[in-house]
Protein backbone atom coordinates (compact mmCIF):
# COMPACT_ATOMS: atom_id res chain seq x y z
CA UNK A 1 0.00 0.00 0.00
CA UNK A 2 1.43 3.67 -1.08
CA UNK A 3 2.42 5.77 2.14
CA UNK A 4 0.20 8.77 2.11
CA UNK A 5 1.83 11.97 1.30
CA UNK A 6 0.34 13.70 4.40
CA UNK A 7 -0.88 12.02 7.84
CA UNK A 8 -1.99 14.01 10.19
CA UNK A 9 -2.20 12.38 14.03
CA UNK A 10 -4.07 13.61 16.84
CA UNK A 11 -3.89 17.58 15.58
CA UNK A 12 -4.58 19.59 18.70
CA UNK A 13 -5.15 23.18 18.89
CA UNK A 14 -4.70 25.42 21.96
CA UNK A 15 -5.22 29.18 21.72
CA UNK A 16 -4.06 31.22 25.11
CA UNK A 17 -6.46 33.90 25.56
CA UNK A 18 -7.46 36.31 28.02
CA UNK A 19 -9.56 34.02 30.96
CA UNK A 20 -8.19 30.71 29.78
CA UNK A 21 -7.22 28.27 27.06
CA UNK A 22 -9.86 27.67 23.59
CA UNK A 23 -9.58 24.56 22.04
CA UNK A 24 -9.95 24.92 18.33
CA UNK A 25 -9.00 21.76 17.09
CA UNK A 26 -9.29 18.55 19.05
CA UNK A 27 -7.15 15.21 18.28
CA UNK A 28 -7.85 15.49 14.53
CA UNK A 29 -6.67 12.34 11.98
CA UNK A 30 -6.55 12.61 8.52
CA UNK A 31 -4.49 11.59 5.24
CA UNK A 32 -4.15 12.51 1.95
CA UNK A 33 -3.03 10.46 -0.20
CA UNK A 34 -0.73 11.59 -3.98
CA UNK A 35 -3.68 12.96 -6.51
CA UNK A 36 -6.13 12.65 -4.25
CA UNK A 37 -8.74 16.03 -2.74
CA UNK A 38 -9.79 15.69 0.86
CA UNK A 39 -12.45 18.52 1.64
CA UNK A 40 -12.51 19.91 5.00
CA UNK A 41 -16.57 21.24 5.25
CA UNK A 42 -17.67 23.01 8.37
CA UNK A 43 -19.30 26.09 9.54
CA UNK A 44 -17.35 29.42 10.80
CA UNK A 45 -15.62 28.80 13.80
CA UNK A 46 -15.49 24.79 13.38
CA UNK A 47 -11.56 24.35 13.16
CA UNK A 48 -11.24 23.69 9.76
CA UNK A 49 -8.58 26.95 8.64
CA UNK A 50 -6.82 26.36 12.34
CA UNK A 51 -5.88 22.75 11.62
CA UNK A 52 -4.37 24.10 8.37
CA UNK A 53 -2.34 26.59 9.39
CA UNK A 54 -1.11 24.70 12.16
CA UNK A 55 0.32 21.91 9.67
CA UNK A 56 1.99 24.68 7.79
CA UNK A 57 3.60 26.10 10.81
CA UNK A 58 1.57 29.43 10.74
CA UNK A 59 -0.57 29.71 14.30
CA UNK A 60 0.12 33.30 15.84
CA UNK A 61 2.16 33.29 19.09
CA UNK A 62 -0.84 32.50 21.46
CA UNK A 63 -1.41 29.21 19.67
CA UNK A 64 0.54 25.57 20.06
CA UNK A 65 -0.40 22.56 18.15
CA UNK A 66 0.28 19.04 19.28
CA UNK A 67 0.07 15.67 17.67
CA UNK A 68 1.94 14.58 14.84
CA UNK A 69 1.91 15.84 11.02
CA UNK A 70 3.91 13.91 8.48
CA UNK A 71 4.30 15.08 4.93
CA UNK A 72 6.10 12.74 2.27
CA UNK A 73 6.91 10.80 6.13
CA UNK A 74 8.91 13.94 7.72
CA UNK A 75 7.71 14.90 10.72
CA UNK A 76 6.87 18.86 9.91
CA UNK A 77 4.46 20.07 13.21
CA UNK A 78 6.52 22.54 15.02
CA UNK A 79 9.18 22.57 12.85
CA UNK A 80 11.63 25.17 13.00
CA UNK A 81 11.21 28.33 10.69
CA UNK A 82 13.94 27.84 8.22
CA UNK A 83 12.79 24.02 7.43
CA UNK A 84 8.95 25.29 7.02
CA UNK A 85 10.21 28.44 4.78
CA UNK A 86 11.64 25.47 2.36
CA UNK A 87 8.40 23.49 2.32
CA UNK A 88 5.89 26.21 2.39
CA UNK A 89 5.50 27.76 -1.70
CA UNK A 90 7.34 25.11 -2.86
CA UNK A 91 6.13 21.74 -1.55
CA UNK A 92 3.04 22.23 -0.10
CA UNK A 93 1.44 25.70 -1.75
CA UNK A 94 -1.45 27.59 0.04
CA UNK A 95 -4.31 29.47 -1.36
CA UNK A 96 -5.90 32.06 1.34
CA UNK A 97 -9.17 32.86 1.84
CA UNK A 98 -8.37 36.83 2.03
CA UNK A 99 -6.37 37.49 -0.96
CA UNK A 100 -5.40 41.16 0.68
CA UNK A 101 -3.64 39.36 3.21
CA UNK A 102 -1.95 36.57 1.29
CA UNK A 103 -0.70 38.88 -0.81
CA UNK A 104 2.36 41.65 0.07
CA UNK A 105 0.46 45.02 -0.86
CA UNK A 106 3.62 47.29 -1.13
CA UNK A 107 5.38 44.69 -3.79
CA UNK A 108 4.11 44.20 -7.45
CA UNK A 109 2.38 40.64 -8.46
CA UNK A 110 4.93 39.96 -10.85
CA UNK A 111 7.91 40.14 -8.08
CA UNK A 112 6.00 38.33 -5.62
CA UNK A 113 6.05 35.44 -7.92
CA UNK A 114 9.08 35.88 -9.61
CA UNK A 115 10.70 35.97 -5.56
CA UNK A 116 9.17 32.59 -5.25
CA UNK A 117 10.25 30.79 -7.82
CA UNK A 118 14.09 32.34 -7.76
CA UNK A 119 14.18 31.37 -3.64
CA UNK A 120 12.81 27.91 -4.22
CA UNK A 121 13.69 26.99 -7.86
CA UNK A 122 17.14 28.78 -8.76
CA UNK A 123 15.66 30.61 -11.55
CA UNK A 124 17.25 33.36 -12.56
CA UNK A 125 14.64 36.28 -13.56
CA UNK A 126 14.03 35.85 -16.82
CA UNK A 127 13.32 31.82 -16.10
CA UNK A 128 11.00 33.18 -13.05
CA UNK A 129 9.41 35.65 -15.05
CA UNK A 130 9.00 33.32 -18.34
CA UNK A 131 7.46 30.78 -15.49
CA UNK A 132 4.97 33.20 -13.95
CA UNK A 133 3.46 34.12 -16.87
CA UNK A 134 2.67 30.86 -17.79
CA UNK A 135 1.33 29.79 -14.73
CA UNK A 136 -1.15 33.16 -14.76
CA UNK A 137 -1.81 32.04 -18.74
CA UNK A 138 -2.66 28.83 -17.69
CA UNK A 139 -5.22 30.40 -14.96
CA UNK A 140 -6.71 32.51 -17.87
CA UNK A 141 -5.66 36.12 -16.61
CA UNK A 142 -6.41 38.58 -18.70
CA UNK A 143 -3.22 40.34 -20.08
CA UNK A 144 -0.51 38.74 -18.06
CA UNK A 145 2.03 40.92 -19.27
CA UNK A 146 0.43 44.40 -18.68
CA UNK A 147 -1.02 43.30 -15.48
CA UNK A 148 2.78 41.87 -14.78
CA UNK A 149 3.71 45.17 -12.87
CA UNK A 150 0.57 45.98 -10.95
CA UNK A 151 0.00 46.44 -7.33
CA UNK A 152 -2.46 44.17 -5.70
CA UNK A 153 -4.71 46.99 -4.94
CA UNK A 154 -4.56 48.02 -8.53
CA UNK A 155 -6.69 44.12 -9.28
CA UNK A 156 -10.38 43.14 -8.60
CA UNK A 157 -11.03 40.60 -6.55
CA UNK A 158 -11.13 37.78 -8.95
CA UNK A 159 -7.75 38.53 -10.31
CA UNK A 160 -5.97 38.81 -6.63
CA UNK A 161 -7.14 35.42 -6.31
CA UNK A 162 -5.90 33.80 -9.45
CA UNK A 163 -2.58 35.58 -8.25
CA UNK A 164 -2.89 33.77 -5.06
CA UNK A 165 -3.47 30.19 -6.73
CA UNK A 166 -0.25 31.46 -9.50
CA UNK A 167 1.60 31.71 -5.74
CA UNK A 168 0.29 28.57 -4.80
CA UNK A 169 1.04 26.64 -8.11
CA UNK A 170 4.03 28.49 -9.63
CA UNK A 171 6.55 25.68 -7.94
CA UNK A 172 4.43 23.16 -8.61
CA UNK A 173 3.81 21.56 -5.16
CA UNK A 174 2.99 18.32 -4.16
CA UNK A 175 -0.17 19.70 -1.93
CA UNK A 176 -2.10 22.79 -2.02
CA UNK A 177 -4.04 23.81 0.42
CA UNK A 178 -6.56 26.22 -0.81
CA UNK A 179 -8.91 27.79 2.50
CA UNK A 180 -12.16 29.37 0.65
CA UNK A 181 -10.57 29.92 -2.32
CA UNK A 182 -13.54 31.30 -3.98
CA UNK A 183 -15.07 33.14 -1.17
CA UNK A 184 -16.28 36.37 -2.40
CA UNK A 185 -16.30 36.00 -6.04
CA UNK A 186 -18.64 36.45 -8.31
CA UNK A 187 -20.44 33.01 -9.65
CA UNK A 188 -18.46 32.94 -13.36
CA UNK A 189 -15.53 33.86 -11.57
CA UNK A 190 -15.97 30.45 -9.11
CA UNK A 191 -16.99 27.96 -11.97
CA UNK A 192 -13.57 29.21 -13.89
CA UNK A 193 -11.20 28.46 -10.71
CA UNK A 194 -13.33 25.29 -9.48
CA UNK A 195 -12.47 23.60 -13.19
CA UNK A 196 -9.29 24.70 -13.32
CA UNK A 197 -8.51 23.07 -9.93
CA UNK A 198 -10.46 19.67 -10.90
CA UNK A 199 -8.34 19.92 -14.51
CA UNK A 200 -5.58 20.07 -12.00
CA UNK A 201 -6.51 16.99 -10.47
CA UNK A 202 -7.88 15.13 -13.42
CA UNK A 203 -4.08 16.39 -15.21
CA UNK A 204 -1.81 15.61 -12.63
CA UNK A 205 -1.06 13.77 -9.20
CA UNK A 206 -1.08 17.05 -6.91
CA UNK A 207 -3.07 17.01 -3.83
CA UNK A 208 -5.60 19.16 -2.40
CA UNK A 209 -7.06 20.01 0.81
CA UNK A 210 -9.78 22.09 -0.19
CA UNK A 211 -11.46 23.91 2.98
CA UNK A 212 -14.81 24.78 2.01
CA UNK A 213 -18.57 25.48 4.32
CA UNK A 214 -20.17 24.54 0.89
CA UNK A 215 -20.64 21.40 0.01
CA UNK A 216 -21.56 22.23 -3.07
CA UNK A 217 -17.75 22.75 -3.91
CA UNK A 218 -16.76 19.66 -2.32
CA UNK A 219 -19.07 18.04 -4.07
CA UNK A 220 -17.88 18.80 -7.50
CA UNK A 221 -13.56 18.27 -6.47
CA UNK A 222 -13.23 15.98 -3.14
CA UNK A 223 -12.65 12.28 -3.31
CA UNK A 224 -13.23 12.23 0.99
CA UNK A 225 -14.77 14.94 2.81
CA UNK A 226 -14.47 15.50 6.51
CA UNK A 227 -17.33 17.27 8.54
CA UNK A 228 -15.95 19.13 11.39
CA UNK A 229 -17.82 20.44 14.38
CA UNK A 230 -16.58 22.67 17.62
CA UNK A 231 -12.83 21.70 16.63
CA UNK A 232 -13.85 17.82 16.27
CA UNK A 233 -14.50 15.62 13.24
CA UNK A 234 -17.54 14.61 13.51
CA UNK A 235 -17.73 12.81 10.23
CA UNK A 236 -15.45 11.57 7.29
CA UNK A 237 -15.52 9.25 4.10
CA UNK A 238 -16.00 9.34 0.23
CA UNK A 239 -17.96 12.04 -1.11
CA UNK A 240 -20.70 9.85 -2.59
CA UNK A 241 -21.34 8.72 0.73
CA UNK A 242 -21.31 11.49 2.90
CA UNK A 243 -24.05 12.80 0.17
CA UNK A 244 -26.34 9.67 -0.07
CA UNK A 245 -25.71 8.25 3.61
CA UNK A 246 -24.83 10.80 5.76
CA UNK A 247 -24.84 9.46 9.39
CA UNK A 248 -24.12 12.52 12.02
CA UNK A 249 -27.28 14.44 12.78
CA UNK A 250 -24.59 17.48 11.67
CA UNK A 251 -23.89 16.67 8.36
CA UNK A 252 -27.43 16.12 7.81
CA UNK A 253 -28.59 19.40 8.57
CA UNK A 254 -26.06 21.43 6.60
CA UNK A 255 -27.07 18.84 3.72
CA UNK A 256 -30.88 19.94 3.99
CA UNK A 257 -29.57 23.34 4.39
CA UNK A 258 -27.80 23.44 1.10
CA UNK A 259 -29.41 25.24 -2.24
CA UNK A 260 -30.18 21.98 -4.58
CA UNK A 261 -30.81 22.87 -8.33
CA UNK A 262 -34.37 20.83 -7.38
CA UNK A 263 -35.38 23.14 -4.58
CA UNK A 264 -38.42 25.25 -4.41
CA UNK A 265 -37.53 28.74 -4.78
CA UNK A 266 -39.98 30.15 -3.12
CA UNK A 267 -39.10 27.69 0.12
CA UNK A 268 -36.87 28.81 2.55
CA UNK A 269 -33.85 26.61 3.71
CA UNK A 270 -33.86 25.05 6.73
CA UNK A 271 -31.69 26.53 9.59
CA UNK A 272 -30.07 24.48 12.00
CA UNK A 273 -31.43 25.94 15.20
CA UNK A 274 -29.24 27.11 18.13
CA UNK A 275 -24.96 27.87 18.22
CA UNK A 276 -22.20 26.01 18.24
CA UNK A 277 -20.42 25.78 21.64
CA UNK A 278 -18.60 28.33 23.36
CA UNK A 279 -14.64 26.50 22.67
CA UNK A 280 -13.32 27.93 25.79
CA UNK A 281 -16.18 25.98 27.87
CA UNK A 282 -16.73 22.96 25.71
CA UNK A 283 -19.83 20.61 27.11
CA UNK A 284 -19.13 17.25 28.44
CA UNK A 285 -20.98 15.38 26.12
CA UNK A 286 -21.46 15.60 22.29
CA UNK A 287 -20.80 19.38 21.33
CA UNK A 288 -23.80 19.69 19.11
CA UNK A 289 -26.22 17.39 21.27
CA UNK A 290 -28.13 21.37 22.19
CA UNK A 291 -28.97 21.92 18.67
CA UNK A 292 -29.24 18.25 17.45
CA UNK A 293 -33.16 16.52 16.38
CA UNK A 294 -32.17 13.01 17.47
CA UNK A 295 -30.46 13.93 21.18
CA UNK A 296 -30.72 11.33 23.30
CA UNK A 297 -29.77 11.44 27.57
CA UNK A 298 -26.65 10.02 27.33
CA UNK A 299 -25.34 12.92 24.48
CA UNK A 300 -25.26 15.42 27.49
CA UNK A 301 -23.49 13.26 29.52
CA UNK A 302 -21.01 11.48 27.53
CA UNK A 303 -18.98 12.60 24.28
CA UNK A 304 -19.01 10.27 21.44
CA UNK A 305 -16.57 8.74 19.64
CA UNK A 306 -15.48 8.70 16.28
CA UNK A 307 -16.80 4.79 15.50
CA UNK A 308 -17.16 2.90 12.10
CA UNK A 309 -20.65 3.46 10.17
CA UNK A 310 -19.79 1.22 7.32
CA UNK A 311 -16.79 0.33 5.32
CA UNK A 312 -14.50 3.11 5.56
CA UNK A 313 -17.00 5.45 7.06
CA UNK A 314 -16.78 7.32 10.39
CA UNK A 315 -19.25 9.21 12.36
CA UNK A 316 -18.86 10.13 15.64
CA UNK A 317 -22.35 9.63 17.07
CA UNK A 318 -24.24 7.07 19.20
CA UNK A 319 -27.03 6.39 16.61
CA UNK A 320 -24.64 5.14 13.83
CA UNK A 321 -26.42 2.87 11.82
CA UNK A 322 -30.20 3.86 12.93
CA UNK A 323 -30.07 7.28 11.14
Amino acid sequence: MTAPLLKCEELSVRFNIKGGSLHAVESLSFSVGRGECVGIVGESGSGKTQSCMALMGLLPRNGAATGSVRFRGQEILNAPRKAMDRIRGDSIGMVFQDSMAGLTPFMRIGEQLCEALVEHKGMNNAQARARALEVLDILQFPQPKRRFGMYPHELSGGMRQRVMIALALACKPDLIIADEPTTALDITIQAQILEFMAGLKRHTDTAIIMITHDFGVAAELCDRVIVMYAGRMVESGNVADIFDRPQHPYTQALLRATPRLDSDPDAGLPLIPGRPPDLQHLPAGCSFADRCTQVMARCRTERPPLMPAFDAHLSACFRNGQS
